[in-house]
């Protein structure tokens, strides 16, 4: 359990961290983190299946200005482990998600507290001209405080939250547990709920019910409907660009 809770650990910090953004912004989602995450538990299936669930609450999420308004990462780290080893339904899975993203959102703004000190100081050596000393305050130190902030929660919900988790299980009345099972039915609605206020603007109405029809006429895969959804937001910009040219 050590082992497994410094490898989740260790996932949920990379997840949030630089190298993410340029290796994919993807990872920290969690239907990705929950392949990842079952790797270590030995059951990629499982992984698959909680992280997919949890993932349908998020998905019309927008961070808007870099604001995340629930911590995926956090809620898909400390609810998987849980859910694989106690076994819950992957309906309360989601429902146990819920506050963890919340908590996720308190760690962020602890962080940029923290490295807005350490801005302060980057400033004030480039101002001295100390470039070998720059380093140390634009990346090594917001990296480590970085690592403590998302490593320690994660090792400690992970490390015990399973025993934690399945006490609780035992001792809640069969009633409460139906009704987390229900609200996590009820959450994944709401993710698409917000995707669908985005594709209920006049603008992009045209592109849901031809690829509505398309689908319902050609029984396509997930992978060829992607393929031409891109295709047509490339067309869509590429006429774009070229009225914008001959405008100007």
């Amino acid at each position: 359990m050590v082992i497994q809770a410094i490898l989740v650990g260790l996932i949920y910090w990379l997840s949030m961290g630089r190298a993410s953004y340029f290796f994919s912004f993807a990872f920290r989602k969690p239907v990705v983190l929950g392949v990842f995450i079952g790797l270590v538990y030995g059951d990629v299936a499982s992984g698959l299946l909680y992280g997919a669930t949890i993932q349908l609450m998020y998905m019309g999420g927008i961070e808007a200005g870099g604001n995340i308004p629930s911590d995926q990462g956090l809620a898909s780290c400390i609810a998987i482990p849980a859910a694989l080893t106690t076994g819950l339904d992957p309906a309360a899975a989601v429902a146990l998600a819920v506050p963890f993203g919340v908590l996720g959102v308190l760690i962020n703004n602890v962080r940029r507290t923290i490295n807005s000190f350490y801005n302060a100081r980057a400033d004030k050596l480039v101002d001295e001209e100390k470039y070998d000393t720059l380093n140390l305050f634009s990346f090594l130190l917001p990296w480590l405080t970085n690592g403590v902030l998302y490593f320690t929660p994660v090792f400690v919900a992970t490390l015990f939250g399973a025993d934690v988790v399945q006490a609780f299980i035992n001792i809640v009345p069969e009633w409460l547990m139906n009704g987390l099972t229900n609200a996590g039915n009820i959450l994944p609605g709401l993710g698409f709920a917000l995707t669908l206020v985005v594709m209920g603007k006049k603008k992009y109405l045209p592109f849901f019910v031809l690829g509505f029809f398309l689908y319902s006429i050609m029984k396509f895969s997930m992978l060829t409907g992607a393929v031409i959804a891109l295709c047509l937001g490339l067309i869509v910009s590429l006429f774009k660009q070229t009225d914008e040219e001959e405008v100007a």
